[in-house]
């Protein structure tokens, strides 16, 4: 059977924190982005954008068609809470971080790649005037 050589699959996923909990800091913003792209690398998928609010994540990958979107997922939410957890919070008893069950997701044609970065790029200026709820009804 021949392998694909050529594919543009790109899917963007969004995800909230345990009950909206607004727990995403600076510091917990930075290591999910460390722990995503790591993640990304080791599974041979691209991340195009990343970004989020201190509630919710987005992000837009290239991936490839042998890897389920749920997998991805999968990987991404499990790999970033326990590292949250066990390295950045290591020391502080009074904070845990939990993802919400389930997520959004969107294909996005190639054509539409460069506008949904802009868009994920622009995400705390966008969404302080605009509630997550309302976003997902505007996808």
């Amino acid at each position: 059977m021949r392998q694909s050589v050529f594919n543009k699959v790109y899917y963007h996923f969004i995800w909230t924190t345990k009950n909206h909990q607004p727990i995403i800091s600076v510091e917990i913003e930075d290591a999910i982005k460390r722990v995503l792209y790591s993640k990304a690398k080791e599974l041979h998928l691209d991340i195009v954008e990343i970004n989020g609010t201190d509630d919710h994540v987005h992000i837009l990958i290239h991936s490839t068609p042998s890897i389920a979107p749920s997998d991805i997922v999968k990987h991404f939410k499990g790999s970033s809470s326990h590292f949250i957890n066990h390295i950045t919070l290591k020391n502080d008893k009074t904070r845990t971080f939990y993802w919400q069950d389930g997520y959004g997701i969107v294909t996005i044609s190639p054509s539409a790649v460069k506008s949904v970065k802009k868009y994920i790029k622009n995400q705390k200026v966008h969404h302080s005037q605009r509630i997550l709820n309302n976003e997902l009804e505007y996808f």
